[in-house]
């Protein structure tokens, strides 16, 4: 069975990341969004402390920043609004899309976990997007940036040929997931070979045939 090429390999690990989509998503929830409360916390200063830290003051109308694992239960309560990241209105998307597929050599800057929050925020908080049409238009548009910057990642992995600096800027956490196992099998592959390496030339000083093992 003839070797599989770097992008063969690669492409067929890209399902299969080193970290799992529910693990990125409980990363991703600690990122901050903005929310409009619609009630007062009765506590000091109508601040709430959290394990990561204090958040607040919690009053009607007034915007603030918290983790989205708290944005989302307020709203699933009935007790805020979630201000729409500033990154996926449809405009700055449209911008971030045409930027990739003019410059197929770089990738745009982007949230780290922009898959991520994405996601939870089209399951969880429709209503943030407006219309079903303006949702699904959103929808579309975070798929198609996913499908061209994973484009990229192929595309650059099928012109790798002999040794290379790897230069990656701008990748999403779920990005450097999925490529993450390359390098860190590639390592792995070259630390093995570098000490048979160092085995061959100890046997051959010894007088010793016997070849070394992967």
């Amino acid at each position: 069975m003839p070797t599989a090429s770097l992008f063969e390999y690669v492409a067929a690990k890209l399902e299969d990341p080193p970290l799992t989509p529910e693990e990125l998503e409980f990363f991703a929830e600690h990122e901050k969004i903005e929310v409009i409360p619609n009630f007062t916390l009765n506590l000091p200063n109508g601040m709430l402390t959290c394990i990561e830290g204090t958040y607040g003051p919690f009053r009607p109308n007034i915007p603030i920043k918290v983790p989205l694992y708290l944005a989302l239960s307020l709203y699933r309560r009935g007790k805020c609004r979630i201000q729409l990241p500033p990154w996926m209105a449809k405009e700055e998307l449209r911008g971030t899309l045409e930027e990739e597929r003019t410059h197929p050599q770089y990738f745009q800057p982007v949230p780290q976990y922009y898959v991520e929050i994405s996601k939870l925020l089209f399951t969880e908080a429709r209503a943030v997007f407006g219309s079903n049409s303006e949702l699904c238009e959103t929808q579309d548009l975070i798929e198609e940036l996913k499908k061209v910057r994973n484009s990229k990642i192929l595309d650059g992995l099928r012109k790798v040929s002999g040794p290379i600096t790897v230069k990656l800027n701008h990748l999403s956490a779920s990005e450097s997931n999925k490529i993450r196992l390359l390098f860190e099998s590639s390592l792995n592959m070259w630390h093995q070979l570098s000490k048979n390496d160092k085995e061959w030339q100890e046997n051959q000083l010894a007088g010793n045939d016997t070849p070394a093992t992967l």
